[in-house]
């Protein structure tokens, strides 16, 4: 622009300063302007404080001089400068001009000087605005890489424009894809080939499906397992400019604890079985299951004979040692779809999804033989345990607390006919042993 200037112009030098002319901080010139920066300092003030041109000729009609600038010493005929002010009238530097030999300062001369300084100001703004729009996005760009989460910006295209390290970290099987310009789509799409989301496995097009709806319309969080076992929460959200906004943030620390909770609230700490609630709470849910769906539901409740003998004989360690052996062979003998629990003590109930009740009283004949057939081994004590069991079949026309309570009943008619045996019966029936 300044070279533009100097031919239009016909002067030998044209010359900008900036942000504080009379500084010479910065200092941008085009044509032999050596030594003219001490007098733009010493013409800075008259320069910027004039709403017209400043012209200084070292002798012409209708010029002017200054005191401040020796133009003789200079050697020049014409010198003269014009604010450059921004939009809102601020000055931001100044537009010099200078020559050697005499050059008439006409009005036409001063509105073309008007004219230059206006184009020069607007492209000073543009280049400023450019170096700040640069200057935003690079500390944009660090501050997102400072982040603990995986960032990662989309924009109305669903284009990826910008992520961090950390989010190509979350995804290392797919993060070659994970590049600017990439849809959304064709990222979830190459993960799932690639094996990047564990879920997915077996129902591809529907989980693909199901994740670019929630992506489309994020109204809340989701939560992605990875193939390292780590897990992250997906949020996202929709910029005014339908750009999608994201972060993913690992959980893996927050569902470990959850999942050590669970395991405290659901399971016995001594013996392993499920806990008094969790084996109650499973009872009733697979009662609703069988009433549904018109199927077979077995329930024993179980308990070990004179334990209390074992902990005075042995000790309460060796007991407890003896209760976990117990556990362990009735737990050898269940299928993975049936329940174990401990309801308090030594006594436990057993809930055996899609079984009718002779096939339970055949397996609590077999638990109860094969425990008094081996006696448990603690500490190097052959400890002889017996069991007694209370067998029922729930029924769909009842609620599973009568049916719990029919099988407790049995089983304390068992430990009051002998123990070390089965007593069953169905609802509305009669009790009986096996072989009855």
């Amino acid at each position: 622009m300044l070279r533009l200037l100097k031919r239009l112009l016909s002067v030998d030098c044209v010359f900008v300063t900036l942000v504080a002319p009379h500084d010479g901080s910065t200092f941008i010139s085009v044509g032999p302007c050596e030594g003219l920066s001490h007098a733009a300092h010493d013409l800075a003030e008259t320069v910027l404080t004039s709403a017209e041109p400043v012209v200084l000729c070292e002798s012409a009609a209708g010029s002017i001089t200054d005191p401040a600038v020796d133009m003789t010493a200079l050697g020049l005929g014409l010198f003269a400068g014009i604010a450059l002010r921004n939009d809102a009238g601020t000055a931001i530097g100044a537009l010099y001009l200078a020559s050697r030999g005499p050059v008439g300062a006409t009005e036409i001369d001063r509105n073309a000087l008007k004219d230059a300084a206006q184009l020069a100001a607007r492209e000073i703004q543009h280049d400023h605005a450019v170096h700040a729009a640069r200057d935003a996005w690079k500390v944009m760009v660090e501050a997102i890489e400072t982040l603990p989460d995986g960032f990662v910006l989309y924009d109305h295209h669903d284009r990826l424009t910008i992520c961090n390290e950390q989010y190509r970290e979350t995804y290392p099987k797919s993060a070659h894809v994970i590049q600017p310009g990439r849809t959304f789509e064709e990222i979830i799409r190459e993960g799932v080939r690639c094996g990047q989301y564990p879920e997915a496995i077996g129902q591809e097009d529907a989980w693909i499906a199901e994740r670019l709806t929630a992506h489309a319309n994020p109204t809340g969080s989701v939560e992605q397992l990875l193939p390292d076992g780590r897990w992250v929460r997906v949020l996202e959200k929709r910029l005014p400019n339908g750009g999608t906004v994201g972060f993913r943030v690992d959980i893996t620390e927050l569902k470990d604890r959850q999942a050590e909770l669970y395991e405290l609230a659901h399971r016995d700490e001594l013996t392993g079985t499920m806990s008094r609630r969790a084996i109650l709470s499973a009872a009733r849910d697979r009662g609703d299951d069988a009433r549904e769906r018109g199927q077979a539901l077995g329930l024993m409740i179980l308990d070990i004979d004179n334990f209390k003998a074992v902990n005075d004989a042995y000790g309460h360690f060796a007991g407890d040692e003896a209760l976990k052996e117990f556990c362990r062979r009735i737990k050898e003998q269940l299928r993975e779809t049936d329940f174990f629990g401990r309801l308090g003590g030594e006594e436990f109930l057993i809930v055996l999804p899609d079984t009718p009740i002779s096939v339970s009283i055949t397996l609590a004949e077999q638990m109860r033989k094969s425990l008094c057939a081996t006696p448990v081994t603690v500490n190097g004590h052959d400890i002889a345990v017996t069991l007694s069991l209370g067998v029922t079949e729930f029924d769909a026309h009842e609620k599973m607390d009568a049916a719990l309570s029919r099988a407790d009943r049995l089983l304390y008619q068992a430990k009051e006919t002998g123990r070390n045996r089965t007593v069953f019966a169905s609802h509305g029936g009669t009790s009986r042993t096996p072989g009855q």
